[in-house]
C-alpha cells in the first residue's frame, strides 16, 4: 500500500498532511519525522517490502508548518498528541504504536506520556533529550549546534538559512549534501554517499520547506528550548536505539532518556551515527515495536 499526499481537517479547520505505507490492514505504526523534515522521511530508511514483511501499516504525518500540514502559531510540544489522537480517530485506529526519529523522538515521548491508553509501544531512534540537562548536548557538532541555536536566538536568520537550504536543493544540490555530510561521523557519511539516499534527502528538504521555513524553525526551537512535558512521567514501554558516535544527538542524550523513562529498553551501537543506526537496523526496530 502506498497512499501519498493525504490531508484532513482538524477541529478548527487546520489541515494535517500524511502518507501511508505498508500493509493496508497491518498493525498501525505512526511515524514522526525529524527536523527539518517531512512525512516522506521514512523512505530514506525503510521501504514497502520491510513493512509488508512485518505486516505493518505505517502512517507518517507532517508536523504543523511542514509538508502538507498548516502552520500552527504558538504551537507547543504537548499540542502534538491531540493532533495524533485526532488523526487516529480519523483513520479508525483504537490503539497503535509510535516511532520518532531524531527531532521526532521527543514527539513520540510526548505521545507516550499523554496517550498511554492508546499507544501500545513507543520507539525513539537517534532521539534528542532536553538540551538544558547539563552535558547532554556537548557532543553536537559545532555547525549543527549553531544552526539549532539560531532557531530561538535569531529566528529570522534561522528562517533565512532554511530558505537558502531549500533553494540549494535545486541550484546547488551537491554542495548542500557535502555541507551536511561535513558535520557527520564516518558511519553516517557512508550512508550519505549512497545515490538513492541523496535523492531522498533532497526531496525531504524540499517537502519540509514546501510551505516556507516557519514550520522547521519553530520545530527546531521547540526541540532546543525547555520542553513542556516531562519524560520521567512516561509509564508505558519505550524502546530506544542510539549510535555511540552520533554528532547530531550525542549518545549522552540517548542515555539520559533511557534513565529518565522507567519502562525503557535501550540499545546503543558502537561506531554508529545519527543516520546509520536506522538505515542498518530498520528491520530490528520495526520488529521490536510490533512484536
Amino acid at each position: 500500500m502506498l497512499k501519498r499526499n493525504q490531508q484532513f481537517h482538524l477541529p478548527g479547520g487546520r489541515k494535517l498532511g500524511f502518507d501511508e505505507y505498508g500493509a493496508p490492514n497491518g498493525l498501525p505504526l505512526l511515524y514522526f519525522h525529524g527536523t527539518p523534515s517531512a512525512r516522506i522521511e521514512f523512505t530514506l530508511f525503510g521501504d514497502e517490502a520491510l513493512l509488508a514483511a512485518h505486516n505493518v501499516r505505517l502512517i507518517a504525518p507532517d508536523r504543523p508548518g511542514s509538508g502538507l500540514s498548516d502552520f500552527q502559531p504558538s504551537r507547543r510540544i504537548s499540542d502534538w498528541p491531540s493532533d495524533v489522537a485526532t488523526l487516529a480517530d480519523h483513520l479508525e485506529l483504537d490503539r497503535f504504536a509510535v516511532l520518532g526519529y531524531s527531532g521526532g523522538g521527543l514527539y513520540a515521548a510526548a505521545c507516550a506520556q499523554a496517550l498511554p491508553q492508546r499507544i501500545t509501544r513507543a520507539g525513539i531512534v537517534s532521539g534528542t533529550a532536553p538540551f538544558a540537562v547539563p552535558g547532554v548536548a556537548d557532543g553536537i557538532h559545532p555547525n549543527s549546534r549553531n544552526f539549532m541555536d539560531l532557531s530561538h536566538r535569531k529566528p529570522w536568520l534561522s528562517r533565512l538559512i532554511l530558505r537558502l537550504m531549500g533553494l540549494m536543493t535545486y541550484l546547488a544540490p551537491q554542495k548542500l549534501i557535502t555541507n551536511a555530510a561535513a558535520a557527520l561521523p564516518a558511519a553516517d557519511q557512508a550512508i550519505v554517499a549512497l545515490p538513492e539516499f541523496q535523492a531522498g534527502f533532497l526531496a525531504m528538504i524540499r517537502e519540509a520547506l514546501r510551505r516556507g521555513p516557519r514550520g522547521a524553525q519553530h520545530d527546531t526551537r521547540l526541540m532546543v528550548t525547555a520542553w513542556d512535558f516531562d519524560p520521567r512521567q512516561i509509564n508505558i514501554p519505550v524502546f530506544l536505539w542510539h549510535g555511540e558516535t552520533d554528532q547530531n544527538a550525542p549518545v549522552a542524550m540517548g542515555r539520559y532518556m533511557a534513565d529518565a523513562i522507567s519502562h525503557s529498553q535501550a540499545v546503543f551501537y558502537p561506531g554508529e551515527g545519527h543516520l546509520s543506526v536506522f538505515k542498518k537496523h530498520a528491520d530490528e526496530i520495526i520488529g521490536a515495536l510490533i512484536r
